[in-house]
């Protein structure tokens, strides 16, 4: 018989430690674990003090019954909705949009499934609600917009799984939409009801907002608002329905009867290149009005396409040049340097670098040679010029100190020092937290700074601050963590 020692050869070992329980990650397949019927005691439990849920759950229910009894419960909250007339507060929008987005959800899904002709019936009334919640919220944040746009691009496809529907009859629902929008929650009905229009019900359409247009006198002043109201609305209908049936002829008829094509000439040029159309691209672009400059971007970078689509390598070659050295736009040199020889490119790189260290907007200069990214050179035009440098554009010039820290901490030394300046001389109280961070971060970059005239240390630059703008409190207070 063995003795304890033999038995236990390891006495000093220790035991070795039961795992933790591992954590679950909330889920479906996780919550299935626990059965249906603690789930349903907890969703009880839950929606004793949340209106909401319960009234999700009573609608889930009522779609076990059948489509009857969902789409009655659909209709009485869509209406209970409507009947309100209270001020939408602005904590309550995004609820509102929530349980709005779930009717919807709740319509195009399941009901769609069991009837379809209620669930058409019951979208229309949700559309239907636009006026009465935009005049009741301020939806800054587009929340609402969105949801009804949903419910418009979806009764638009519920409309496609009507059986025997009559597609002249759909051409006059699309037009009755359209006169009753006033919040563009009809904005992709008519894409989405493409398939149920068919060519019979889009042919119908075009006829309806023809003769509507033909009944509409031309005004004597284009750019009035009767105007807009009047052809103008009709003529963008009749675009939209030319862009649905890829007509570019019938878009550009549109817009001749509408007025002022001109200002719209990008749009059909745009279209005639996709249609292979270039020459005529190019008509159109030479009666586009120069307007803002992202609008002369757009009308250049359409030019360019069209050249390049006739062949034109040399006049699309000019224009990428001339478009850069205006904007400073990397789009444009970028397919203008591959399209150059081999080896002229790094020549005429060097070119684009210093036009760009001599443009007049310093900022913008100093935004694209950081992007392209040329540092030193983006070095050199900070220390040659942050005096003539606008510390209002903060998006750009942060991002620039940022990107030169590491390699050139005077040049973003004097860049944080723009930022925080420029608040501090026009006393921007809401914006001392961004210049603390600026200061902080020059306080970071302060043992880096070499020793040169004409650069502020850290302590000196500090001591100017105070004199200067000492009565601000607010920034010191803040600065001193006491804020």
């Amino acid at each position: 018989m063995a003795d304890k020692e033999t038995a236990a050869p390891f006495p000093d070992r220790p035991k070795p430690k039961k795992a933790a329980p591992r954590s679950r990650t909330l889920s479906a397949e996780a919550l299935e674990q626990l059965g249906a019927r603690r789930l349903a005691e907890l969703l009880m439990a839950q929606a004793k003090g949340d209106a909401a849920l319960a009234r999700t759950l009573r609608l889930a229910l009522a779609g076990t019954d059948g489509g009857g009894r969902l789409a009655t419960e659909v209709e009485k909250r869509l209406r209970t909705i409507g009947r309100s007339r209270g001020f939408i507060e602005w904590d309550k929008v995004r609820p509102l949009a929530r349980e709005l987005d779930s009717l919807r959800e709740m319509i195009a899904g399941p009901l769609a499934a069991t009837d379809p002709r209620a669930a058409v019936a019951q979208m229309r009334l949700l559309l239907g609600l636009a006026d009465n919640v935009f005049e009741r919220s301020d939806d800054g944040s587009g929340t609402l917009g969105e949801v009804f746009r949903q419910a418009g691009a979806e009764l638009g496809r519920l409309w496609a799984k009507l059986p025997h529907r009559d597609p002249v009859t759909l051409a006059g629902e699309v037009l009755a939409l359209w006169d009753a929008d006033g919040y563009g929650e009809t904005d992709r009905l008519l894409e989405a009801a493409g398939p149920a229009l068919g060519p019979e019900g889009r042919a119908e359409l075009r006829r309806l907002l023809e003769a509507r247009l033909a009944a509409v006198p031309r005004s004597r002043k284009p750019d009035a608002y009767e105007s807009w109201q009047g052809r103008g609305q009709i003529t963008f209908r009749l675009r939209d329905l030319a862009d649905l049936e890829g007509d570019v002829d019938a878009y550009i008829a549109a817009t001749e009867a509408g007025g002022r094509a001109e200002n719209f000439a990008g749009d059909v040029a745009e279209r005639l290149i996709a249609h292979g159309r270039p020459s005529e691209a190019l008509a159109w672009l030479d009666r586009a009005p120069g307007r803002q400059e992202s609008e002369e971007i757009r009308l250049t970078d359409l030019r360019i396409a069209a050249l390049d689509a006739l062949g034109q390598r040399e006049e699309a070659q000019a224009l990428r040049w001339g478009a850069f050295r205006r904007w400073l736009t990397p789009q444009h040199l970028r397919p203008y340097l591959r399209g150059l020889p081999d080896f002229d490119d790094m020549e005429a790189e060097d070119r684009a670098m210093a036009h760009a260290l001599a443009h007049p907007d310093r900022n913008l200069a100093l935004s694209f040679l950081v992007g392209w990214p040329k540092l030193e050179a983006a070095n050199r035009l900070v220390r040659a010029h942050h005096g003539e440098m606008d510390g209002r554009d903060y998006g750009r010039i942060r991002s620039a100190a940022e990107a030169l820290a590491e390699r050139y901490p005077a040049a973003a030394t004097l860049l944080h020092r723009i930022l925080a300046e420029d608040v501090l001389r026009r006393a921007s109280s809401r914006q001392y937290p961004y210049a603390v961070r600026d200061v902080r971060a020059c306080a970071s970059l302060a043992s880096l700074l070499p020793a040169e005239p004409g650069l502020e240390d850290h302590n000196v630059f500090l001591a100017r601050l105070k004199h200067e703008h000492g009565r601000k409190v607010g920034f010191w207070a803040l600065l001193d963590g006491q804020g």
